[in-house]
């Protein structure tokens, strides 16, 4: 018999022994990362591929905060493979939002400046229409596998209690009080040491740590006031950080585009002139991509500089303070509603 999925969350989840609440929280996020899949086939849900890879990163930062609790159900395979399919979307997510980004553009661009913007388009969309693909196939499959399992041993507890110890158990409260702590500290260290606003990856890095302090508490809102302030401060710091990783994703593309259409061109000079369409040959010499890939880069550029801008002025220099301090409250708070 399957195990029931839990709906709500019980409202003393946070006197729970860590173990019990971490569990339930999983399945939780189990459940919402299962429902998700689902959506995957309908073709005319353009948000599918994007909440599935959101509800799967949830579920693996989940996973990733409560290792210790979760260890004797949650094996080393289960997150190499929910990794793999984590990757596995991003190529597809990183096309859907580069092609957004290209559709807007192209309004107020210059005639000479669309060959670029076309072919690029073309680049991405094979890409994404390759991610399907992929998910219709092999991948859905791994997932839906690797839930199950971990849906089937998550739902059991078995713990052991020494009754004559002075503390039997650890509360949910003080552990997630812990986590808060630690998130926040992660999150300023890494970007508190960043020497260089062109250093892409380290600026990754603090992405990455907003988000596990943002799904860390998102699902505790109900339970701690002082927590929505947290999600979304970290929120808003999240969404800078993201745009920049997306023009820096799509800049790292068009460098790599200028040799790939350089090749492709040159392939289709050579079919031309085989076939003997000479006209067709001298078109095709005449005409570049690369002018509109420039131009597609110089805006990504000054986009990035804004950008830049706002994380320096605004969130280094006193928001991303506010925001740990708040964390650092929040985890007090927990604290003192720990009842050992």
């Amino acid at each position: 018999m399957k195990p029931k999925r839990p709906s709500v969350l019980p409202d003393d989840l946070l006197s729970r022994s860590d173990e019990e609440a971490a569990r339930r929280l999983a399945l939780k996020a189990l459940s919402a990362a299962r429902a998700a899949e689902r959506r995957l086939g309908d073709r005319s849900d353009p948000e599918a591929l994007h909440d599935f890879r959101v509800a799967v990163r949830r579920l693996r930062s989940l996973l990733r905060a409560y290792g210790p609790q979760l260890e004797s159900s949650v094996r080393k395979k289960d997150r190499r493979r929910l990794r793999r399919i984590q990757r596995a979307t991003g190529a597809g997510r990183e096309a859907e939002v580069a092609l957004e980004w290209l559709t807007k553009q192209q309004a107020d661009l210059a005639p000479e400046h669309l060959a670029g913007l076309n072919w690029l388009s073309a680049k991405l969309l094979a890409r994404r229409r390759e991610c399907a693909r992929s998910l219709d196939g092999d991948l859905r499959e791994a997932f839906k596998r690797t839930a199950e399992a971990l849906e089937e041993r998550l739902a059991i507890m078995r713990s052991e209690q020494n009754l004559l110890a002075e503390r039997p158990n650890v509360s949910f409260a003080r552990t997630l009080a812990n986590l808060t702590e630690s998130h926040a500290t992660d999150l300023l260290v890494q970007l508190g040491q960043i020497a260089r606003m062109d250093d892409s990856a380290a600026l990754h890095q603090g992405r990455i740590m907003g988000k596990r302090l943002r799904y860390l508490l998102e699902p505790v809102r109900a339970y701690v006031q002082e927590a929505q302030p947290v999600v979304k401060r970290s929120k808003r710091l999240q969404d800078v950080l993201g745009d920049l990783n997306d023009v820096h994703v799509l800049m790292a593309e068009i460098d790599r585009a200028f040799e790939e259409a350089l090749t492709h061109k040159a392939e289709r000079i050579k079919q031309s002139l085989g076939r003997g369409d000479i006209d067709r040959a001298a078109r095709e010499a005449s005409m570049s991509e690369w002018v509109g890939l420039v131009e597609l880069y110089s805006r990504l550029e000054n986009e990035r500089r804004e950008l830049i801008a706002k994380l320096r002025d605004q969130w280094l220099t006193g928001e991303l303070d506010a925001l740990v301090g708040r964390a650092r409250r929040l985890a007090h708070d927990l604290r003192n509603l720990d009842p050992q």
